[in-house]
Formats: structure tokens, C-alpha cells, sequence
């Protein structure tokens, strides 16, 4: 966090405070092209924060991983490479427990359940574990869209997935529950990603429409599955520690902002255009497939119980909040 001071060049006595002005200057990251709906949200954070403080508080935002990707962002906000960050919640796993909840498989079964949780009291509760648990804090969670596969062939039933190696984020529950479902998950940063498919080092990908829309993925595979497996909130996050060093009115406005146009922007365009991104990417030349998606599920069956018994609680909480 850069701290800009400007004193007035006005002889006359006064108030330590009078004549003198001082500018935080935060700095933003996450790692999506600036056409990407969650980059074009964060700019209106950005714009609302400022205008709320009157400049007092300024972001500054590195869009396209150019502070680094997701992991190295998270990380710079405890040594003081970025101040917020913005990105799938599901990668504060990394520091936090409670946060592999965030992507656990057919958890919610409709975007109203999603919302209902992350906009509730279960989600203020998710969010202050993490804060105990990792040193920072969620300022908001804004909706992503349910994720989706893309991939070089069609794929019907977890027994197609066998082998085939599918770039995953860098979180335990991705991975385990990729290798439930019988594929060979594939950590990878996401600016690697586009390459890696068109060389055909991996087999595929999954993430929300818009993403797998905005980042051109027909161009480099022909098939789209909707799984619709894992409904990941985008997290605005920003350390605990940095937070606490800015007097209350901008904290606030950090949390307003937060929770303001960014947030209602996202939502509306995410579910306005999942359909539009469908059809785009049907004529595009992508095939589309609707598996039966039970077939997954029976798969996962007893997934958290028996691998994530640390997060059996909040996962409780979710499913019996709608």
C-alpha cells in the first residue's frame, strides 16, 4: 500500500490535519482479460470506492496476471506485492480450511441456493473463518456461473473422463474430485492454459461460460459438457492487516463498494448471458453436450465425508440453507 501526503503551501498556522491531504493508493490483481465480466466489475469497484472517498482511497488494478497469477497474488497480500485481490475463492484454500468448501462438487442445487448462502449468514460465517484462519478478509462475494468442460472429445459419463487430463486450479478438492470422477486433473496456472490445450498437452478445461467464452477455448477444442459441477463465488479479498491500517470511512467504503455496483453488475450479466454465451459458442462451432448429470453425482457420492471431513460442518450448514 503506497501512502501519498500533500501539504498546502499556505503560511498560516493551524491544525496538524489542516491544509494537508493524504492519498492511500491500493494495489489491485487478478489475472483476467480486461473483457472477462469479473475485470470489467472490478472496475467498477475501483470507480465506486474512489468516488465514495473523494480520492482519499485510489486502486490501482493490474488486470491479465500482471502482478502475478492467482496463488502469487494471494501470497503477495501478506508481503505486500498487491493489496487486494480478486479472484475464485476456492484458491484461499491454500491458507485456509474452511475455504475448500468453496468448490466442493453439486453442493447447491440452483443459483438461488447459492445466493441464499453467500449472501446470508452462512456466508458471513465462511467468511470470518477464514479471516481467523488466514489473515484475510472477504470483502464480498460477487456470482461466477456455474462451471462447465471443455474439451477434445465428447464426453457422456464419468467413465469418458478415463485418462484424459483436465487443467484443474490448484485446490485439493479440484483435484480429488477430478480423480473420483476418473480423469487425470492437471494443476496449471491459467494464463497457461490456451496453450496448453492447443498443444495438446492437456485434454481439457472447466470454468464458467464466460470465461471459457472470453478466453476463446472453441478455438483450441470442439466440445462443451455442462456439467455445471461446482458453483465457485468470485472473492474480493484483501489482508486483515491492511485493512486495519485504513481509518473507518474507507474501510467502509471498501465494504460498500464491495458489496454495491461490482457485485449487482456481475450478477446481472453473469445470468443474463449464460445462455448468449451458448449459443456464441454453438456457432462458434462447439459441440454441446447435456450428459445426465446423476451419473456424476453417484460418483461423488459421500465425496466430502470421506475425504474432507474438516469442512463436514459448514458443508451441513450449506445444505440445509435454501
Amino acid at each position: 500500500m503506497l501512502l501519498v501526503i500533500g501539504c498546502s503551501s499556505d503560511e498560516s498556522a493551524g491544525s496538524s490535519e489542516e491544509g494537508s491531504t493524504e492519498q492511500h493508493v491500493l494495489k489491485l490483481g487478478h489475472v483476467w482479460p480486461n473483457s472477462e465480466i469479473h475485470a470489467q466489475a472490478v472496475e467498477k469497484f475501483k470507480e465506486e470506492v474512489e468516488a465514495l472517498t473523494e480520492g482519499k482511497l485510489k486502486i490501482d488494478i493490474y488486470e491479465n496476471g500482471s502482478l502475478g497469477n492467482d496463488n502469487e497474488l494471494l501470497e503477495g497480500l501478506q508481503i505486500g506485492s498487491a493489496d487486494i485481490w480478486v479472484g475464485g475463492a476456492g484458491v484461499l484454500s491454500d491458507s485456509s480450511t474452511t475455504a475448500q468448501i468453496f468448490t466442493v462438487p453439486f453442493m447447491f442445487d440452483s443459483q438461488e441456493h447459492f445466493e441464499t448462502v453467500y449472501n446470508g449468514e452462512v456466508g458471513q460465517e465462511i467468511s470470518e473463518r477464514i479471516a481467523d484462519e488466514s489473515g484475510n478478509r472477504i470483502l464480498s462475494y460477487l456470482t461466477r456461473g456455474s462451471r462447465m468442460l471443455t474439451v477434445d472429445r465428447e464426453v457422456n459419463s464419468p467413465e469418458d473422463l478415463s485418462g484424459l487430463k483436465i487443467r484443474v486450479p490448484d485446490s485439493p478438492v479440484f483435484v480429488r474430485s477430478w480423480e473420483t470422477l476418473g480423469a487425470a486433473p492437471t494443476p496449471m496456472a491459467f494464463g497457461e492454459v490456451f496453450t496448453a490445450l492447443q498443444q495438446g498437452v492437456i485434454d481439457g478445461q472447466e470454468n464458467p461460460l464466460s470465461l471459457i467464452y472470453n478466453s476463446k477455448f472453441n478455438e483450441v477444442v470442439d466440445y462443451l459438457i455442462k456439467t455445471e459441477h461446482v458453483r465457485e463465488p468470485i472473492s474480493i479479498v484483501i489482508s486483515d492487516g491492511t485493512f486495519q491500517s485504513l481509518e473507518a470511512e474507507l474501510q467502509d467504503a471498501l465494504i460498500q463498494a464491495a458489496n454495491g455496483e461490482a457485485k449487482a453488475f456481475a450478477a446481472e450479466e453473469v445470468l443474463a448471458g449464460e445462455e448468449g454465451y451458448l449459443t456464441s459458442l454453438e456457432e462458434a462451432g462447439m459441440t454441446i453436450i447435456e450428459p445426465d448429470l446423476s451419473l456424476f453425482q453417484e460418483k461423488l457420492d459421500g465425496f466430502v465425508e470421506n475425504q474432507f471431513p474438516e469442512i463436514i460442518e459448514v458443508y451441513e450448514m450449506i445444505l440445509s440453507t435454501n
